[in-house]
């Protein structure tokens, strides 16, 4: 009986790892999503302003993502289509460089069976949204290179519950 061929073996990693070995690659950016489509397309990005307590428009229609996967990640798999109903989650930069996440247990628990999309895209056309240090926006249509189903199982690890 032959050897097995280590060259050969294929080696199984999870949706998380695969992204964030792009991610290393330095040469794409992320968008999540819990929809699936062909084209990203440039549309009005909203972010919720707690002085006024509801959804805004925060610049100019743009297709947005992130150098990070973990954020794509967390947006594929937290949203309001997964969750409809008092939707909350954040995400960002800490001090140190570190990424944290916030959501709550409620969020987390209606989410298990949930799927999104992690579209991986070239980071070409992306510019960094003001400043940002995680945000990149384009205003061409943009074609993935790649498209990666997540499940809650490749949520980033670092997810801090609140209760709100």
């Amino acid at each position: 009986m032959p050897e097995p061929n280590p060259e050969n073996r294929d080696i199984e990693i999870s949706p998380r790892e695969k992204l964030r070995l792009m991610e290393l690659e330095g040469k794409y950016v992320f968008h999540g999503s819990a929809g699936m489509v062909d084209i990203l397309e440039p549309s009005q990005p909203h972010s919720f302003e707690e002085s006024e307590g509801k959804m805004k428009k925060h610049g100019d229609p743009s297709v947005c993502a992130s150098g990070f996967a973990d954020v794509a990640i967390f947006t594929a798999i937290i949203n309001s289509k997964n969750f409809p109903k008092n939707h909350f989650s954040a995400y960002g930069v800490r001090e140190d460089g570190t990424l944290h996440f916030e959501t709550t247990r409620d969020i987390l628990e209606n989410v298990k069976s949930k799927k999104g999309f992690v579209y991986v895209l070239d980071k070409t056309d992306f510019k960094k949204f003001e400043d940002s240090t995680m945000e990149l926006r384009s205003v061409k249509k943009t074609t993935p290179e790649e498209v990666v189903e997540v499940a809650t199982d490749d949520l980033p690890p670092n997810i801090d519950i609140k209760n709100k």
